[in-house]
């Protein structure tokens, strides 16, 4: 729908998206994306319509994922996208409502408002990510999921990064924050409770690209990031905002 078709692509990635491999590993966090909502929803009222926001919205592969699951009609589709013509060329005409926007100012929602936050593969290119893990709690609603992405590294070699970064600059590289599992999961704790953390990309790419258009190699995969998430490529943590304590003589 959103996703566009180009040539050299003849296989459709987990049923959903053209591809060069079927369960292309790159893609993997879709579908444990979809599953979590999908397995989210199953004690919710099933007449009921959940808000969703995607920051960093982009081509629109959140929604293509939780369609294919089936669950696509049970969420209000929200989005934030920092490209101004993106509502017009890729979202025109679809569920989705997109405005344009920057992810490090305040979220255009009231307070405890929201159902699903997404934040795919975003934290890293920030100044501030911060200012969005506490944006995200503002407008979630107690009960809510706050699903994270982001590229990691084990620690030592996070550190190492870190340092190189300081002193030499990005070097051509995007992302502005290198993360380990330890550390988003450090920048998560004051506020949300964890549920689930799980990892992507133990191993992909390169010679074995020809094993992820077979099943059981994605199966490993998934299996392998769930026992180990921090050592793999990325990982996905879902949690819900914690019940912060009201401030003495509030009301």
């Amino acid at each position: 729908m959103f996703v566009l078709f180009r040539p050299g692509k003849d296989v459709w990635a987990y049923g959903v998206e053209p591809a060069r491999v079927r369960y292309r590993l790159r893609l993997a966090r879709y579908p444990a994306l979809a599953e979590t909502l999908r397995d989210w929803l199953k004690d919710k009222d099933p007449e009921a319509t959940f808000r969703l926001l995607d920051i960093g919205a982009g081509f629109g592969r959140t929604f293509l994922y939780i369609q294919h699951e089936g669950v696509g009609d049970r969420f209000e589709m929200n989005g934030i996208d920092i490209d101004p013509e993106r509502k017009s060329d890729v979202y025109a005409g679809n569920p989705w409502n997109v405005q344009p926007g920057n992810a490090e100012d305040n979220l255009p929602f009231d307070d405890n408002s929201l159902d699903v936050v997404i934040c795919e593969q975003l934290l890293e290119h920030l100044n501030h990510p911060e200012t969005v893990i506490r944006n995200v709690h503002r407008v979630l609603r107690p009960g809510g999921l706050f699903v994270v992405g982001v590229p990691v590294f084990p620690e030592p070699i996070a550190k190492l990064r870190r340092w190189q970064v300081k002193r030499y600059g990005l070097r051509g590289s995007e992302h502005i924050q290198t993360y380990s599992l330890r550390s988003i999961r450090k920048d998560l704790a004051a506020l949300y409770d964890e549920q689930e953390a799980r990892g992507f990309r133990v191993i992909s790419g390169g010679f074995l690209r020809p094993l992820e258009n077979y099943l059981w190699w994605y199966r490993f995969n998934r299996w392998l990031g769930k026992f180990v998430p921090g050592l793999c490529i990325e990982v996905q943590l879902i949690v819900s905002p914690k019940q912060m304590p009201r401030a003495e003589g509030g009301p």
